[in-house]
Formats: structure tokens, C-alpha cells, sequence
């Protein structure tokens, strides 16, 4: 199979700060640090997230980018580990797929990084009234497993952080992919679990339990069918965070309601499409939307 040769704009990306409209007497608004590699949210000069935008070893990872390296709790707790020892291609949080296709034939792998890299060509900040404020990346994708690169798509995201709430953070995650093949094929693993999509990898999974829709939810190593959000949190005693994630996913405004869970060490992931793989023809897209509320757990002392 050949492909034409595309070769996307790879401009400098935009630095677009914009500042916030909260008072700034409130003093809790949330703003952005950027530098070459990375975009810093935070809140009252504390790190809400880290967005890695460029690998940090291009040589050797040129894939591991466009994704959060860091998520934090508002006490600074960090709740996600990026490229961890037990599976070192997961990353804090993202969205991948092992099946990457060009007309049914699988031409990368974006979970273990093979044969995709993520250009990020602009990324911008804008705040809003209330205090928060919404990180915007745009982002090619190449596909570089053949002679040539390939422009196989184009990537919006948005990360919006809500000022905080009753001691909660909520972030908000809106992405949108656009094909710029004729059929561009995305799938999870060839297997029945069928993992892929949207993924965060929470520290101390070994001490994680499971809740949907008031009903504890037990891994089994299956991807698992429970209700519209998932919530994560720990039992490690006082070396876990006391805090507790919920998380929410939809694809083309639709609910995911499949989840591939693990209680020993690796990701969560809401499972979408599956194994068989969605396929976008060129200029069409899918829409990603994911909601992470993280909640202060009250533990009382003996």
C-alpha cells in the first residue's frame, strides 16, 4: 500500500496566554506556565497539571507526547505516574489506540508508541469569569513507519480546570480528531478485553477500589460493563492519597459505559471503540469528552 505524501505546517506553536477575567483579589484564579516542552496549569500558584507537549527524549520516545504527565490534588498530592517501571509506555493521563489503520491496514501503534509521533503546533490559554480557565493544544499527527512521515490527522484538545469547589477539582478533557485519510481506522488491543481510548494510570493501584452507580465494581481482568462513571479510591491507610477520582467518558456524545480496570499495577481505561476498530473517512471526526472530579476523602483519626 503506498501513501501520499502530506506534510502538516510544523510551526513554532503559539504561546496565546490570555489573562484571566476573575477579580484578581480572589487570588485562587487558575493560569498557565509555558514553557518549550510543557504547559503548567495552576490555581493560587499551585500545579493542577502538567501537559507534555514534546517528548522528552525525542530520540528514543518520539511518540510520548501530547498527553498529562501529572495530575495533582489540591493539597499537591500527585494522583498519576508517568512511564512507571511495572509498564513504562503508560503515561499520567491519555488517549491511544493500538490499532492506528490506513484502510484497514494497521499502520501504527499509538499505546506502545510505534510509528506516531504528535506534533503540537499551537497551544493557547484563556481564563474565564469564574476563575477557571481552558488549555487549548492543536496537534498533527505523523505516522513515520514507512519511508515517509504521513499526515494521517488533525487533533484539537481542550483542558478546562474549574475553580475549586467545596475543597473538589474538576477538570474537564474535550478532544477532537479529524481524519485526513480516506479511512483512517482507529481500534484496542486485539483481544477480548479490546482496551483503548482514554486512559489515566492513578498511583497505588495496588490499594484502588472500585465504584459505579452505588455498587462496588470487583476487576477481574475483563472489560467490564457498569454504569456512566467510574470511582477510584484508595484503602492503603495513611501512605494513600485521601482522595478519591471519579471519572466520566463519552465518545460522539455518547456514554461509555465499559470500563477495563485493574486493582495491581497499570491503567483504568474507559474501553472505546473496542477491538474492532471506528473508522473516520477523511474530514470526518470523533469527539472525546472525559470529566475527573477528585474529592477529599474525611479520614477520621482512632
Amino acid at each position: 500500500m503506498s501513501f501520499r505524501r502530506a506534510w502538516p505546517a510544523l510551526a513554532v506553536g503559539l504561546v496565546l496566554a490570555s489573562p484571566a477575567l476573575a477579580d484578581p483579589a480572589i487570588g485562587k484564579r487558575v493560569d498557565a506556565v509555558f514553557a518549550d516542552d510543557a504547559v503548567t496549569l495552576t490555581e493560587a500558584g499551585k500545579t493542577v497539571l502538567v501537559y507534555r507537549t514534546k517528548p522528552l527524549d525525542p530520540a528514543a520516545e518520539p511518540g510520548r507526547a501530547n498527553y498529562v504527565g501529572a495530575l495533582y490534588a489540591p493539597d499537591g498530592t500527585a494522583l498519576t505516574e508517568d512511564r512507571p517501571g511495572d509498564h513504562p509506555h503508560q503515561r499520567g493521563v491519555w488517549w491511544a489506540w493500538m490499532k492506528v489503520q490506513s484502510g484497514g491496514k494497521t499502520v501504527a501503534d499509538g499505546w506502545y508508541m510505534k510509528g506516531l509521533s504528535y506534533f503540537v503546533r499551537e497551544k493557547r490559554f484563556l481564563g474565564d469569569a469564574e476563575g477557571g480557565g481552558t488549555l487549548t493544544v492543536d496537534v498533527d499527527w505523523m505516522v513515520n513507519s514507512g519511508p515517509e512521515l504521513v499526515y494521517v490527522a488533525t487533533e484539537t484538545t481542550k483542558v478546562t480546570v474549574r475553580p475549586l469547589k467545596a475543597g473538589a477539582r474538576r477538570v474537564e478533557f474535550d478532544t477532537t480528531i479529524t481524519s485526513r485519510l480516506d479511512a483512517l481506522g482507529l481500534g484496542g488491543s486485539e483481544d477480548d478485553r479490546g482496551f483503548g481510548g482514554f486512559s489515566i494510570r492513578l498511583v497505588d493501584p495496588e490499594h484502588l477500589t472500585f465504584s459505579s452507580g452505588g455498587k462496588t465494581i470487583t476487576p477481574n481482568g475483563a472489560a467490564i460493563t457498569a454504569g456512566s462513571s467510574m470511582g477510584f479510591a484508595w484503602t492503603g491507610g495513611e501512605t494513600s492519597p485521601a482522595w478519591t477520582v471519579g471519572l466520566a467518558c463519552k465518545a460522539n456524545g455518547q456514554t461509555i459505559t465499559r470500563w477495563m480496570l485493574y486493582s495491581d499495577r497499570s491503567m483504568q481505561n474507559c474501553v472505546f471503540p473496542g477491538r474492532a476498530p471506528l473508522v473516520l473517512k477523511k474530514g470526518e471526526a470523533l469527539r472525546l469528552q472525559e470529566t475527573v472530579v477528585i474529592r477529599p476523602v474525611s479520614r477520621k483519626k482512632p
